[in-house]
């Protein structure tokens, strides 16, 4: 089995339809997948539709947009369960994707309480809103982080970290793994795909890299994502 945990779609700014990833999916060989747009979890149900006609298990995610020191910073959350189809998650994905942050923590305010008054969602308050609508949380991208900022993120309560991710290389990868080993649950991987092209130098296709059977088990395991789309058994 071969799973790739970091997809976007047409949902946010991704180029191919949910539907259509699933399909390139299938014909990449993985059968597994994530659908984890930006700051959107509209593509998820078209694609587990999918899922169910091309034999391709969809776990539903979120990419989250937040800031930490004045860097971006992206979370990824993995779903365990459908709270992230409820009015209240849809409501919030949508101040976040308008930048309505003081908005966005008045309502907030019924899941935690937030000190903090910053124009953009911290990687803190991220973090807090995933766990509350029942996601297992990962730090996107390591690899992209500065040193500066990296060091404290990886202190931070995430679940895992997606150590094996496009455009990195073995010694990136060996090192988040290890990481990974030490101080999270697990650890994801996937291609960051938005394009069908080779020609993307920031991202990669479906599939590069991905993860293996076992790793795949790991994850699901340690995670308790929700498998939709097909039923195939991880």
């Amino acid at each position: 089995m071969r799973g790739d945990l970091h997809i976007h779609s047409t949902a946010s700014d991704g180029s191919l339809s949910p539907r259509q990833i699933v399909k390139f999916a299938k014909s990449r060989g993985v059968d597994t997948i994530a659908i984890s747009d930006h700051n959107s979890i509209d593509g998820i149900a078209e694609a587990s539709e999918a899922g169910k006609e091309y034999g391709v298990s969809v776990i539903p995610a979120v990419e989250l947009s937040t800031r930490f020191n004045d860097e971006s910073i992206h979370i990824l959350g993995y779903f365990r369960n459908k709270k992230f189809n409820s009015t209240d998650f849809q409501q919030i994905l949508k101040l976040v994707r308008t930048h309505r942050v003081h908005k966005l923590r008045k309502v907030l305010l019924g899941f935690r309480q937030h000190q903090t008054f910053n124009k953009y969602l911290s990687s803190s308050e991220g973090i807090h809103l995933l766990r509350a609508f029942g996601a297992a949380v990962v730090l996107a991208h390591p690899v992209r982080i500065s040193d500066k900022n990296l060091l404290s993120l990886l202190s931070m309560p995430f679940d895992g970290i997606e150590a094996k991710y496009c455009r990195s290389n073995d010694y990136y990868t060996n090192f988040f793994i290890n990481v990974a080993f030490k101080r999270f649950s697990f650890y994801t991987g996937g291609s960051d795909f938005h394009i069908n092209r080779v020609c993307d130098h920031k991202h990669c296709l479906i599939g590069e890299p991905y993860l293996n059977s076992a790793e795949l088990r790991k994850f699901v395991k340690s995670s308790g994502a929700l498998i939709l789309g097909s039923n195939i058994i991880i």
